[in-house]
């Protein structure tokens, strides 16, 4: 197999192009770019590249309807979809194909470079005898679990989901996982506080009380100040970490490092 790191860069865009090619060539990716469908159907075709950076908004037609043509040409490429302006819809329909990541343009090339590096990392580790580190995500509101999922995958975690508390006790005695991301509120404001608690006291989660867990809150979003947990004050166990959201995914993988590689 070959060692080169070959990416394909699909988008109608000639400046996106070239701005791409001089980001990602310090890296030393063997890279080629096309301009529409019918072009990136033709250099898949013909084989040999890991990774595929398209634009969702192609001439022919949109980037995620694409997907399974270019899958059935390649089955182990690894496709990221890319967006100038991003919706809900245009996300949901982008998730529910096979892809590897999802990036909103404005967010930076340095998100899309790490997520890039991931697919490369992912090749050298499959087949390893290591088990990926699992995450257990709980959270109420479905369109933060399909945001967060490929961020997670895309650093080679498996990831597990609960909508409430009452699931995530039951997947964390079902799938043991290495860490939790823990929304703080769900069906009721104390809903996260009150399982936190929970695995780190209560004698039925002895087995897990030093599973990390990390907060994650849109109280700064929507209150404009962050949220400061006294757990001292309040008698109850505190989280080992908090993050806001929006999550950045950098950030986000580097607090869960921070516990799952020491």
């Amino acid at each position: 197999m070959s060692s080169e790191q070959r990416i394909l860069i699909i988008d109608p865009d000639p400046k996106v192009r070239s701005d791409l090619v001089h980001f990602l060539k310090e890296d030393q990716f063997v890279l080629e770019t096309g301009k529409n469908l019918s072009e990136a159907i033709k250099k898949v075709a013909e084989g040999g590249f890991d990774c595929l950076v398209m634009d969702i908004d192609l001439p022919e037609m949109k980037g995620y309807e694409a997907v399974p043509i270019l899958k059935s040409l390649d089955p182990r490429l690894r496709i990221i979809l890319t967006t100038k302006k991003n919706a809900k819809r245009r996300e949901a329909l982008a998730r529910e194909q096979d892809i590897f990541y999802y990036f909103i343009k404005s967010f930076g090339k340095d998100e899309l470079k790490l997520a890039i590096k991931n697919v490369f990392s992912l090749d050298k580790e499959k087949g390893s005898m290591n088990k990926s580190p699992k995450i257990l995500v709980v959270d109420d509101d479905p369109d933060f679990r399909a945001a967060v999922t490929p961020i997670l995958k895309s650093a080679l975690y498996d990831v597990v989901m609960a909508s409430n508390p009452k699931e995530a006790k039951e997947m964390i005695f079902k799938e043991k996982p290495d860490l939790v991301l823990l929304d703080i509120m769900m069906d009721s404001l104390f809903d996260g506080f009150s399982l936190c608690n929970t695995i780190k006291t209560s004698a039925e989660f002895k087995d897990h009380k030093n599973t990390p867990i990390i907060f994650v809150s849109a109280v700064k979003e929507i209150a404009g100040s962050r949220f400061q947990f006294k757990g001292d004050e309040e008698g109850m166990a505190g989280p080992d970490d908090y993050i806001d959201k929006p999550v950045k995914p950098d950030d986000l993988l580097a607090r869960i490092a921070k516990f799952l590689k020491k």
